[in-house]
């Protein structure tokens, strides 16, 4: 449950960040894209409880453990996702993509609930 807390969190904060007026249709694709990651959420939350996914260093899902086609397929469309959010907002606040997802595998860090499998910026992967 607090994994859902920090991943609808870390959503809202993103969306925070990103406040500058857009596109009707940028805005679409970009809703589209929070919608089908907060779709995702309990599906992501499991495969990372059951040690299967950590959370990397540049804001996306790395396999920790064999997956099933369906569990691959989970992580593959969320970081998609990951990845297109991140380009929406690195362009909207003058950044690049690596810093967007750098700051969000940060945010990530610091609110992720015990056990689950992070990396640090060194590259060091350890259970919170």
């Amino acid at each position: 449950m607090k994994t859902i807390r920090i991943t609808l969190s870390l959503i809202l904060t993103l969306s925070a960040l990103a406040v500058l007026p857009q596109s009707a249709n940028a805005q679409a694709e970009e809703n589209g894209i929070k919608q089908r990651i907060l779709q995702r959420v309990g599906a992501v939350d499991e495969l990372k409880i059951k040690a299967l996914l950590g959370e990397n260093n540049k804001g996306l899902l790395e396999q920790r453990a064999m997956l099933a086609p369906a569990q691959t397929k989970v992580m593959n469309e969320e970081n998609a996702d990951r990845k297109a959010l991140y380009a929406i907002l690195a362009k909207r606040l003058g950044l690049s993509v690596t810093v967007v997802g750098q700051g969000r595998a940060e945010s990530i860090r610091k609110k992720s609930a015990p056990k689950l499998w992070i990396q640090e910026p060194s590259g060091k992967w350890l259970q919170k």
